[in-house]
């Protein structure tokens, strides 16, 4: 038998944070049901082994920006559901794509090789936040496999759903154990407006995005090997990163002044400055239709070289239906 646990919730966003944390800190996994209506809440949950959270017509929102993510899954069996997650603008460092979110997924740096986070669920979740702005707001990221993301709609924010290689070590510039890659995983029915991105994978393998809607954002999507590409994976060559990608069925509102798709097969280290490739295989970009819109960007004036599709050292690409409007 599970245990449910149906907490009454309220006006003062201390008060309700503590409460959750409490029973989940408990001993004990089960079904957390929040109750339906809108509540404050300060500080961020952690769902570790086993634990269910979700809403009834809930909203759970921050009045101030907090580097800690609302929602953070650091165990395997979890799910999150049915949630409406409001977070107001906020401006981390290049590499804090982890933390200032509303939900995130693994870690980006461990002390020790850790266990690996698996059979993990977010689906009926809605993100709103304040503006255009460079904190991401659903990340994958670090030792994580065997995911699904199902039905998502993300407003505002930097990039809506980001997947991103994590290590052992202490920064992307000391890196002293083995690099960590999510794989087998899923994102099915994404909905992003007013966003700087809809999606980036990063250093991943074995993954389907399919069905995938951007209005006004600056890029549709990027396809990356990360910064370091293969070199600290255990398995080396062997790694599989960058491989059995499947892109499809995505319509892009595109308003950067980049581009709206990137394929890169190259990065460059932040330990050494070492540039390294890692070819793509089996990667296929099937059924996406790009709509150049009129050129928002966030506080600059436009470059120049708008293009839609960019393709840099990426080995085989299978682009299969991919069409730019006038």
């Amino acid at each position: 038998m599970v245990a449910e646990y149906r907490p009454q919730l309220d006006g003062d966003g201390d008060k309700n944070g503590a409460l959750l944390r409490g029973l989940l800190s408990g001993s004990e996994p089960g079904r957390l049901v929040l109750p339906a209506g809108s509540y404050p809440i300060t500080g961020g949950l952690i769902l570790t082994d086993r634990w269910s959270l979700s809403g009834s017509g809930t909203t759970l929102w921050r009045a101030e920006a907090e580097v800690s993510p609302l929602i953070h899954v650091l165990g395997s069996g979890v799910s999150v559901a049915d949630l409406t997650l409001e977070l107001p603008d906020a401006s981390p460092g290049p590499h804090d794509g982890a933390d200032w979110t509303a939900v995130t997924v693994g870690r980006y740096f461990y002390t020790e090789k850790p266990e690996w986070i698996e059979r993990i669920t977010v689906e009926r979740v809605v993100v709103r936040r304040t503006g255009r702005c460079a904190a991401n707001n659903i990340t994958l990221i670090g030792a994580v496999r065997d995911a699904r993301f199902a039905d998502l709609e993300v407003r505002g924010g930097g990039t809506a759903f980001i997947a991103h290689w994590g290590a052992v070590g202490a920064g992307v510039s000391d890196i002293t154990g083995h690099s960590l890659h999510p794989h087998h995983f899923q994102v099915v029915g994404l909905r992003v407006y007013d966003a700087f991105e809809a999606f980036c994978l990063s250093s991943v393998h074995d993954v389907e995005v399919r069905d995938v809607q951007g209005e006004r954002v600056e890029i549709g999507f990027r396809l990356l090997p990360g910064d370091n590409t293969d070199r600290y994976h255990e398995r080396g060559a062997d790694s599989g990163i960058n491989q059995r990608l499947l892109i499809q069925h995505c319509d892009i509102g595109w308003c950067g002044d980049l581009y709206a798709i990137r394929v890169a097969g190259w990065g460059r280290s932040e330990v050494d400055a070492a540039v390294t490739t890692r070819a793509y295989v089996d990667l296929r970009v099937r059924d996406v239709t790009i709509r150049p819109l009129p050129v928002v960007v966030g506080g600059r004036p436009p470059r120049q070289g708008r293009r839609p599709i960019v393709v840099e050292d990426a080995g085989l690409v299978d682009l299969d239906e991919v069409h730019v409007l006038p």
